[in-house]
């Protein structure tokens, strides 16, 4: 398994429309193993295949509390029931999320890894995980749901109940190096042969920063992003928006109102 490059907007294969699965075979299981592996890398609910580069319809889920991902290859919705506005994010614009409509459940069929045909009714965040992900294989993406009266703003500005899942990952790993050694009172392992490793993976080491750059920009020429509105204070200073990000004004149009990725690298 590997971790790969999350495409973010406004990347052209986003808009492509991914050809079907014809065959379940060994490749298509090592797209979707690599897929999880950088769903839950990044923190996310879910990843389509031109999300990581590969025009297949193939999706991974990982709803929140579940043990493990699932696989859905050439996912379709056969039924939907009800709508609900629902704030909502992306993996391919980090940083941003806004206000949508969904459906609150929808009757769906998808192959699982093993070619197994899968039918469900799902609700709530299963349900617009799965419309989400088959806008995507489907070049939709959910700036295109926006409604009217609401535009993209920074992640977690919006008033939620769950919390958005754009954040570095911490891990912490036991490693027992004892051969069976246990507590004799407690009859547990013995702490003092046991290991704390702890690490982090980096959101923002799945993107490409000139990719990031050039997003923020399209946005706002998209017109999506809301105006900032501080004042300008002049050209060649940074500013702060409302998510703490650094911004930088500069002569290069890509990075005026860009998130300044790297201070210590500016030129």
């Amino acid at each position: 398994m590997a971790i790969r490059r999350i495409r973010v907007f406004p990347d052209p294969i986003l808009r492509k429309k991914c050809r079907v699965v014809r065959r379940v075979d060994d490749r298509v299981r090592v797209l979707a193993a690599d897929m999880i592996e950088t769903l839950d890398g990044a923190g996310g609910i879910g990843l389509a295949a031109n999300q990581v580069g590969a025009l297949q319809r193939v999706v991974t889920i990982h709803l929140p509390g579940d043990e493990s991902a699932i696989v859905l290859v050439n996912p379709e919705v056969r039924e939907t029931e009800g709508e609900r506005e629902i704030i909502e994010g992306c993996l391919s614009f980090p940083g941003y999320e806004g206000l949508v409509k969904r459906s609150v459940s929808v009757k769906a069929r998808w192959l699982d890894e093993n070619g197994s045909k899968m039918k469900v009714t799902a609700e709530e965040l299963f349900a617009q995980a799965i419309e989400h992900e088959i806008d995507h294989l489907n070049g939709i993406l959910f700036v295109d749901h926006l409604l009217a009266h609401e535009k993209l703003v920074a992640a977690g500005t919006l008033e939620r109940e769950d919390e958005p899942h754009m954040h570095d990952v911490e891990l912490e790993v036991h490693a027992d190096h004892s051969d069976d050694a246990i507590d004799d009172e407690r009859n547990e392992p013995d702490e003092s042969d046991v290991e704390i490793v702890q690490s982090t993976i980096k959101f923002s080491d799945l993107y490409s920063d000139s990719s990031i750059s050039q997003m923020h920009y399209d946005l706002r020429s998209a017109g999506y992003v809301i105006d900032d509105p501080d004042p300008d204070p002049g050209p060649g200073r940074q500013r702060h928006n409302g998510d703490g990000q650094n911004r930088v004004e500069s002569d290069d149009p890509h990075l005026n109102g860009g998130v300044l990725l790297d201070p210590e690298r500016r030129n």
